[in-house]
C-alpha cells in the first residue's frame, strides 16, 4: 500500500460517516443500541460534520508532492484514529454502547495501521503523483 492509496480508502471511510451522521443520526445510533435523543442527535451530527472536513483534508492531500506535507497528514490521521479507537473501545467496555462497537475498534486499528505503514514506507513508496 502507498501513501495515495491509504488516504483514498481513509478519506471515503471518514466522508461516508460523516455523510451518514448528518443525514440520518437515529439510524446510525440504532445498531449500537443507543438512544436517539436530541442532545445525542446533535452531538452526531456535530461529529459527522468533522469527519467530513478531515476525510477532505485526506482526499485533498492524495495530490500533495511533497513528503513532508503528507508525513504530517498522516502523523495526524495515524493519532486521530488512535485516540477515536481508545474512546470507542473505552465505550464499549463501559456500556454505553453494545458489543458492535468492537467493529469500529477493529476499523480505527486498521487505519491506524495503514497510517504507520505509510509512514515507515516514507517517501519511497510514497507514490504521490497524480493517478492517470
Amino acid at each position: 500500500m502507498n501513501a495515495k492509496l491509504y488516504l483514498t480508502i481513509a478519506s471515503v471511510i471518514a466522508v461516508l460517516y460523516g455523510i451518514a451522521f448528518v443525514l440520518i443520526p437515529a439510524q446510525m445510533l440504532q445498531p449500537y443500541d443507543v438512544s436517539p435523543e436530541p442532545h445525542v442527535i446533535l452531538t452526531l451530527r456535530l461529529l459527522g460534520s468533522a469527519f467530513i472536513g478531515f476525510g477532505l483534508m485526506l482526499w485533498f492531500a492524495r495530490e500533495f508532492q511533497d513528503w513532508a506535507a503528507v508525513r504530517g497528514i498522516l502523523i495526524s490521521a495515524a493519532i486521530a484514529d488512535a485516540i477515536g479507537g481508545l474512546i470507542i473501545a473505552w465505550g464499549t467496555m463501559q456500556g454505553t454502547v453494545n458489543g458492535l462497537g468492537w467493529s469500529n475498534v477493529v476499523l480505527y486499528a486498521l487505519l491506524v495501521i495503514g497510517a504507520l505503514y505509510c509512514l515507515s514506507a516514507g517517501s519511497r513508496t510514497a507514490a504521490l503523483t497524480p493517478l492517470r
